[in-house]
């Protein structure tokens, strides 16, 4: 009876071993690594089915040894807008950070109401209407500006250049 319940806690910890949880990109000649979590964002260049060239931003969902799926996740329910790209197509990456993505939408919004504070103490030949207007051009103008210096749908790393993918 032991014996059984020994192997049975064996097989069953071997098996939530064997989830993968990770991608590792790794570049020996740069003795660099990059580690995506499930959960992480990233931007995928691949080549899809008709070997045509492919970019794909969104959250890694599920991760093996053969292919992983990217999706947007929901908090209460399955993530859609899944897409299934085969490790072995994978041509370039890069990791889009929280960080990045918290400091866009911080500057943005500072923006935003910086200049509206401004105008409204300093704009007394403008209206309540024009001073909404007027800052909430300079937080879209801010978003464009973030928008080309910092692109989300560019490739950093590419396969071609000794990056070799490890899933973990």
């Amino acid at each position: 009876m032991r014996v059984l319940l020994i192997l049975s806690f064996f097989c069953i910890s071997i098996g939530v071993h064997a989830q993968k949880s990770a991608l590792i990109f790794l570049n020996q000649a740069e003795r660099k690594a990059v580690q995506i979590p499930k959960g992480g964002m990233m931007v995928v260049q691949y080549r899809g089915y008709l070997k045509q060239m492919e970019l794909k931003s969104n959250s890694l969902i599920q991760v093996n040894d053969s292919m992983i799926v990217m999706g947007k996740p929901r908090l209460f329910a399955d993530a859609v807008d899944l897409t299934h790209i085969r490790i072995s197509d994978i041509t370039g990456f890069r990791k889009v950070s929280v960080g990045s993505q918290l400091l866009k939408t911080v500057l943005t919004v500072g923006a935003t109401l910086g200049s509206y504070y401004a105008l409204r103490n300093n704009g007394d030949k403008l209206s309540s209407t024009q001073q909404l207007l007027l800052s909430s051009g300079a937080g879209l103008l801010t978003n464009i500006s973030l928008k080309f210096i910092f692109p989300q749908n560019r490739i950093k790393h590419k396969t071609k250049d000794g990056w070799v993918l490890l899933v973990r």
